[in-house]
């Protein structure tokens, strides 16, 4: 089996977590209505889930009743992102939501603070998983900063969620470390191991939260979790518009399964939430996702058309092209030919 089959056959969808990894950004601070608005485009998008945070706090508990109220049959499932306690589960029940992505850690340092061994650890998860399934809730259980861990800690983790039935497993690289080749074989490992689906959430300090996702993928992932413009915690996760164009090109069946047409608003949106501009190397920024200056570019879409510099049509993702012309790079045969220039705008 080849790498696109076998990632055809693995993946099943997106959690977007720009409700709750992405309200970690240091600009963000979305209110109610804010909130609406982005889970709204999110369906319009297509989204299968969106992860919102912890409502043991009462605003935000507020917050998400308020969301789940909104929500309508065929918009995502709405999840709440806890702490392996038993007091978040009883408090995300009480929401709504469809269902509790309950995050471990295994880390001895920070469990013993806690006043925890791993085995108490262990032994309380399994309590709040049959809490969990009891109030009827989907469960997924991840385990922080996996890439970092021992993996046969994590895997007793894994292979516990699996013997209470759950649905899904998450892996995160919490400090954005892990290379690409490292999370294929990781990735494979688990998928040859246990049967459960796999969701990945990849944090982007080292700008490998998009290789590292197609990685996993390829190794047998299902879910993976992003962002719109990739915010959150530090430099943030996966974007949400790199990883769909990644798939609209490598798997066009996949990305079919989504509107990425809305994916240059939704961005748009939250960057003027933010306060922020798109940042410029993301294909959804209105100034250069799309943007040709160099003479020689400019000369070869004049001449032979866009798809000499461009991997798709600005389109694709509700974006226009951008040609930058009158400067010192651009060049006096592109600038002249003005006929053509306006032809190519026009068609963007």
């Amino acid at each position: 089996m080849n790498e696109a089959q076998r990632v055809i056959n693995h993946f099943k969808g997106i959690i977007d977590s720009t409700l709750r990894e992405g309200f970690q950004f240091s600009r963000a601070d979305f209110s109610p209505a804010d909130q609406k608005k982005i889970y709204s485009t999110l369906s319009r998008i297509g989204i299968d889930y969106v992860e919102v945070g912890n409502p043991i706090r009462r605003e935000i508990q507020e917050m998400i009743q308020e969301l789940v109220r909104s929500r309508r049959p065929k918009d995502p499932k709405i999840l709440c992102h806890l702490r392996n306690r038993s007091r978040d589960i009883e408090e995300a029940s009480r929401c709504g939501v469809a269902g509790v992505n309950i995050l471990c850690t295994i880390d001895r340092e920070r469990l013993a603070a806690m006043g925890l061994t791993r085995e108490k650890n262990e032994t309380l998860l399994s309590d709040n998983l049959d809490l969990a399934r009891a109030f009827g809730l989907e469960i997924r259980v991840g385990v922080e900063d996996f890439f970092r861990q021992d993996p046969s800690a994590s895997l007793r983790i894994f292979k516990l969620a699996q013997s209470k039935g759950i649905d899904r497993i998450a892996v995160a690289d919490t400090l954005g470390k892990a290379m690409p080749w490292e999370v294929f074989r990781r990735i494979r490992s688990l998928r040859r191991r246990l049967s459960l689906d796999i969701e990945v959430h990849f944090h982007n300090d080292l700008g490998h939260a998009v290789s590292n996702s197609l990685a996993a993928l390829d190794g047998g992932a299902n879910w993976v979790s992003a962002t719109l413009l990739g915010i959150g915690e530090r430099t943030g996760i996966t974007p949400l518009s790199s990883l769909l164009a990644n798939l609209f090109v490598l798997h066009p069946d996949l990305a079919r399964r989504y509107h990425l047409r809305y994916l240059t608003r939704a961005e748009r949106l939250v960057s003027r939430l933010c306060g922020i501009e798109i940042p410029p190397n993301l294909i959804t920024n209105p100034a250069n996702g799309f943007a040709h200056k160099a003479g020689i570019h400019l000369d070869a879409i004049v001449k032979f058309g866009p798809h000499k510099y461009e991997i798709f049509s600005p389109e694709v993702v509700g974006n226009k092209r951008n040609l930058v012309l009158h400067k010192l790079l651009s060049g006096k045969a592109a600038s002249a030919d003005t006929h053509s220039l306006k032809r190519l705008f026009a068609s963007s």
